[in-house]
């Protein structure tokens, strides 16, 4: 049966916290429900902590990727891609330490969210968030009618909000591990840590790969990104300060803010 004012739902999925809020006048749950079906579906299919799963049995080499389903093929075949396109800087080998050594979790999560969203709105729902453990796909508009306003922790301090993107539609991903001096950016003058690596565009799926890749890359140039032009970059330093590509002119409120298209 459907229900008025809207839902929200959550699951741990994917060692992560995963949240449907769907902001229709009318919503049916069992569309909700359908949502987190696939989303336990690409879990069972896709974790490398399961030595069942498709993609460790791969890893292993005791399953071929000609039997594979086809989710399996269509991932590790747009990860190929994206490795292509990112001139290695994503790569799902060798994997973590200790597992099959395939690992296409930088892109399997929001690709997940991408396939749940597109779910969603076969199923007739206009206006929707969900949130994988803080990278998000928005879709419609929010409640007030503007735009969404997605927050980026502050790397120093986990109650602290260090950017906040308001956009109108699509995805947002972090990548990060909020130590100080893991990487650095710029070049010249004012050289600085980066601490977490934000990425806005279409797919999320797509944008958690690049943000991944360029956490990951110790080079201070973006200009590879050409190749994604409807992706905009905003990197964040151990101490808050933010610098962004040109695509986020205009979307991006925080207190040490400046463009820089050279990044």
């Amino acid at each position: 049966m459907a229900s008025a004012g809207g839902v929200s739902r959550v699951e741990k999925l994917m060692g992560t916290v995963f949240t449907i809020t769907v902001f229709d006048d009318e919503v049916d749950p069992a569309a909700v429900d359908a949502a987190f079906s696939w989303l336990r579906h690409v879990e069972a299919t896709f974790s490398t902590f399961r030595d069942n799963s498709e993609i460790s049995r791969i890893g292993r080499g005791e399953l071929d990727l000609d039997d594979a389903s086809s989710d399996i093929r269509h991932v590790l075949a747009r990860c190929e891609e994206l490795e292509e396109a990112s001139e290695g800087r994503f790569s799902i080998r060798p994997g973590r330490v200790g597992g099959p050594g395939l690992d296409p979790a930088g892109f399997v999560k929001g690709w997940s969210v991408d396939e749940a969203a597109l779910a969603l709105q076969i199923d007739g729902l206009t206006r929707f968030v969900i949130d994988a453990g803080g990278d998000v796909q928005c879709l419609g508009t929010p409640p007030d009618g503007h735009r969404w306003r997605v927050g980026v922790r502050h790397p120093e301090d986990p109650d602290k909000v260090g950017a906040v993107l308001r956009i109108r539609e699509g995805a947002v991903a972090t990548s990060g591990t909020y130590f100080r001096g893991e990487h650095i950016w710029g070049s010249g003058n004012g050289k600085q840590d980066v601490a977490s690596v934000t990425v806005v565009g279409p797919s999320l799926g797509v944008a958690d790969a690049l943000a991944t890749a360029i956490y990951g890359d110790r080079a201070s140039s973006l200009a590879w990104m050409s190749r994604f032009p409807d992706y905009g970059v905003m990197l964040m330093t151990s101490e808050g300060l933010l610098k962004w590509t040109e695509p986020l002119d205009g979307i991006v409120d925080g207190a040490d803010a400046s463009t820089a298209t050279d990044i």
